[in-house]
């Protein structure tokens, strides 16, 4: 009881326990609660991952699109040096998008040389958490054929103080693209399935389904003030948030 009433008192500080049947239901509830936090309290081994995501599959050559580099945090993420390779004899870079960046603050201004993309940055914040565009690359295809996008020598580093390297798979990162010549029959696209995925925001960890973890990661967040999982994007993570991730982990999980 001692520990339930703790559980209670850091997720509604301002609580009075008193006897009454209204309290006994809320005991009730955050007992099974605070058993879900129990079990969810193993920490993932989930490494952070990055990947490719074009506007297009199939690309008649000489004709312009657009590919975003896309980093899933499971760690507060302060900042990212990534470079992304692609065939310079098939792909023109035009210019690198920063529009929609969850970067705040550039190190040094995004970059091409001898076919690689180097895109340098951080937050002012203590670092970024879920999914998030890193930038936009704007390109043209020149030559036909499957032109290949590659990630290469990521370092995502901690909002920690300290500026520790974060683990981040770069498996299944690589996007491909087919280009072919203009009055042509378009080829059958060779791309990832991952490009087909429709994206579960609530699947916090990212291992394709919502579990206790997820549940684990997002009450962590909650009673630390933070804010980062805002499912319903008003600004603030409230009881409507858990409410989204609890029905998700009943019926997507």
């Amino acid at each position: 009881m001692k520990f339930l009433r703790s559980v209670i008192a850091l997720i509604f500080p301002t609580a009075v326990l008193r006897n009454s049947a209204t309290v006994h239901y809320a005991f009730s509830f955050m007992f099974i609660f605070a058993t879900i936090l129990g079990m969810a309290a193993v920490v993932s081994t989930n490494e952070s991952t990055i990947k490719i995501v074009s506007s297009s599959d199939v690309v008649e050559r000489g004709k312009q699109f657009s590919v975003d580099v896309i980093v899933r945090a499971i760690t507060p993420v302060n900042a990212v040096d990534i470079q992304v390779a692609f065939p310079a004899d098939q792909i023109e870079v035009l210019g690198i998008d920063r529009g929609e960046s969850v970067l705040t603050l550039w190190t040094a201004d995004p970059k091409v040389e001898n076919g690689i993309v180097y895109l340098q940055g951080g937050t002012y914040q203590r670092g970024f958490i879920g999914e998030h565009k890193i930038a936009t690359i704007n390109v043209k295809a020149l030559k036909n054929g499957q032109a290949t996008f590659i990630p290469k020598t990521i370092k995502l580093l901690a909002g920690d103080g300290k500026g520790t390297q974060i683990p981040v798979k770069t498996d299944g990162g690589t996007f491909k693209t087919a280009i072919y010549d203009p009055g042509t029959t378009p080829p059958q696209p060779s791309t990832l399935k991952a490009t087909g995925e429709v994206l579960v925001v609530t699947d916090i960890d990212n291992d394709g389904k919502v579990t206790l973890r997820d549940i684990s990661s997002f009450m962590a967040s909650w009673t630390g003030g933070g804010a980062i999982y805002d499912f319903n994007n008003d600004g603030q993570m409230t009881f409507r948030d858990f409410s989204i991730i609890l029905a998700d982990f009943f019926i997507k999980g």
